[in-house]
């Protein structure tokens, strides 16, 4: 659950701004906007920020626009002339008269911009999150942010890792999907699974669970699975501390992989 203490980040409230937040961030997000008048001040900045940019776009690129209405009548006059012209004179390009031109490439130019910013705009909040895979390989750091027990590692490393690990109940897995907006979603398809699993230290907290692709895709539950069997045998093994192999998983459990199996795809084990 968010901390009622905390503010959103610059980042959070851009999103908000753009309507991309996750349902559950986006109504907390909304509801502490209405009590913290530091955090709704931050907001109409960057609101205002937006508008300014909008309206300058327009002041700078609407009065390069010719009249639509001149550059058809022009286009249609040249289409009359040409087809007025003898066969014999063989095909020749059609040219567009110079507004004609214009027009197209400012359409064009304006297209390409709005694209282009839209696009890193996106890389950028995907590089400050860490995203950059299909969405549902890594869960959402708003919504799982990974949440651990207190436990010893010689408890957990007194029994096998599938003796520790308890089935999630329907209802929290219902809450779950809702959660991350896939109320609808084939549940035969995903895994709610354990972020930090049970079997390294990981808690039975909505926090530490997400929607989990279980195939049709590289990196799913039965690859995490290998991983979590060998960080659990490197922990009890004395090769690795409980704590770090905790905050692998939490930060990119696919990253961890790639780490602890040296390779850049899953292997095939038997």
């Amino acid at each position: 659950m968010p901390n009622e203490d905390l503010h959103p980040s610059e980042q959070e409230l851009l999103l908000s701004a753009d309507g991309e937040l996750p349902r559950r961030r986006a109504a907390w997000v909304r509801t502490h906007l209405a009590a913290c008048w530091d955090c709704r001040s931050r907001m109409a900045e960057i609101e205002g920020t937006i508008a300014d940019f909008v309206r300058a776009t327009h002041q700078s690129v609407d009065p390069t626009l010719p009249p639509i209405g001149g550059s058809r009548a022009q286009l249609e006059a040249r289409l009359a002339e040409l087809a007025q012209k003898p066969r014999r004179e063989g095909w020749r390009p059609l040219r567009l008269p110079l507004k004609g031109r214009g027009f197209a490439y400012v359409c064009a130019l304006a297209l390409f911009v709005a694209l282009g910013a839209r696009a890193l705009y996106r890389q950028t909040l995907e590089h400050k999150s860490g995203a950059r895979l299909p969405a549902g390989l890594l869960p959402d750091r708003t919504l799982t942010p990974g949440a651990t027990r207190p436990v010893a590692t010689g408890d957990i490393c007194s029994m096998d890792r599938d003796e520790v690990i308890r089935p999630v109940a329907p209802s929290l897995q219902q809450r779950v999907f809702r959660e991350y907006g896939m109320a609808d979603a084939p549940v035969d398809r995903y895994e709610v699974d354990y972020l930090i699993t049970p079997g390294l230290g990981g808690a039975d907290d909505i926090r530490n669970l997400w929607p989990e692709p279980r195939y049709d895709t590289m990196w799913n539950s039965t690859v995490k699975d290998q991983l979590e069997d060998r960080l659990h045998r490197m922990v009890c093994d004395g090769k690795l501390s409980l704590a770090t192999a905790q905050r692998d998983v939490a930060s990119d459990w696919i990253s961890a992989y790639k780490k602890y199996f040296h390779t850049n795809e899953p292997l095939r084990l038997d």
